[in-house]
């Protein structure tokens, strides 16, 4: 004789199931809190995101990308001298970025370093601080507050530079990638960062 057994479930032990399921699912859909959404916001809607041509000077240009979600890429190598004063060979920088006022970000970047042979010798990882114009079309980082840190293959820091030359920025546009723009601001040079 075969025997059947059923668990069986009170009423009051399904209904209380059913109720932390559907607490469980609507803390689950419930949207971000108000702080993360604003933050959300600011990002996407921060006049530094979208594709810049940037550089400090004639012969030093290079693409910069900040993205709505925090990321950025640079195409370009930024001149920074080796501990010993010899030149670095990099990677794409690439790093991440916030915003520090309601026109100006605090970005970090950084690219692996090679010698002549391609072995890796370290890495630089910049800290800058452009801030877009009141039209956001340009942007200056005065780099006052910019810092380069400078580290070997085993990720010590061999070398700290605080402040940096200027680097301007314009935004690209379809068929106009912004050089002429860019070096009149550079041959403008500003004295100061606009106000954030």
């Amino acid at each position: 004789m075969t025997r059947l057994t059923t668990n069986s479930v009170s009423r009051r032990a399904a209904l209380a199931g059913l109720g932390a399921g559907g607490l469980g699912l609507a803390l689950a859909a419930s949207p971000r809190p108000a702080a993360a959404q604003d933050a959300a916001t600011a990002m996407a809607t921060h006049p530094l995101v979208g594709t810049w041509m940037t550089g400090t000077g004639t012969g030093d240009f290079g693409v910069a990308h900040w993205d709505a979600d925090g990321d950025m890429t640079l195409n370009g190598l930024l001149p920074t001298p080796g501990p010993d004063g010899t030149v670095i060979h990099g990677s794409p920088f690439a790093g991440v970025w916030e915003p520090d006022g309601a026109r100006g970000i605090h970005h970090t970047m950084m690219a692996l370093t090679y010698d002549a042979a391609g072995a890796v010798t370290g890495s630089v990882t910049v800290d800058g601080y452009p801030v877009a114009t009141e039209d956001g079309n340009s942007f200056w980082d005065d780099g006052t507050r910019a810092v380069v840190t400078l580290r070997d293959a085993a990720g010590a820091v061999s070398q700290e530079i605080n402040g940096v030359p200027a680097v301007a920025g314009v935004r690209m546009r379809p068929g106009k990638p912004g050089y002429d723009e860019l070096l009149a601001m550079l041959a403008a040079r500003p004295a100061a960062t606009p106000m954030t």
